[in-house]
């Protein structure tokens, strides 16, 4: 019984997401799978840049990734995302393959320059709660939106 219950749990915990190519390098142009929601079935991420920030003694690795075919609104083919900065664990516990794709994904350059300007944060979380955030964040502008529209008299 002790057995089975130790070969499940290594099984469990290997058959998690993949690291980084095996090598635990991630690189810029490459283009990953993640685990998503259902909506999100054959959404993908690219990695546009990479860079640490921070003190030398405490620097962070930084990701710029692109997604897209994450399904965070009710407009067809409003499924992309310029630019998020993401974490190496973030990267570690979501993507599955690496893949090779010609689907286009748009410049990220001028959403990382808003985030240096701004001088942004990093997610942490699994990109499929990223698109989560995403989902809640463009439903609840929608709402804010069409509460602040006039309303016709009746």
């Amino acid at each position: 019984m002790m057995r089975q219950l130790c070969a499940f749990l290594l099984l469990f915990v290997f058959a998690g997401p993949l690291a980084a190519d095996e090598g635990g390098e991630y690189e810029v142009g490459q283009i990953w799978a993640f685990q998503t929601a259902p909506a999100d079935t054959g959404a993908l991420i690219k990695i546009q840049a990479i860079e640490f920030i921070g003190p030398d003694e405490a620097s962070m690795e930084v990701f710029h990734i692109s997604m897209i075919g994450v399904n965070y609104s009710s407009i067809p083919g409003n499924d992309v995302v310029q630019h998020l900065p993401v974490s190496r664990e973030t990267l570690d516990m979501s993507v599955t393959s690496i893949v090779s794709s010609d689907r286009d994904f748009p410049d990220h350059s001028e959403g990382v320059a808003m985030w240096r300007e701004a001088n942004g944060g990093v997610f942490t979380i699994s990109l499929a709660e990223i698109a989560e955030v995403l989902r809640e964040s463009y439903a609840q502008m929608q709402q804010e939106q069409a509460q602040n529209q006039p309303h016709a008299p009746n």
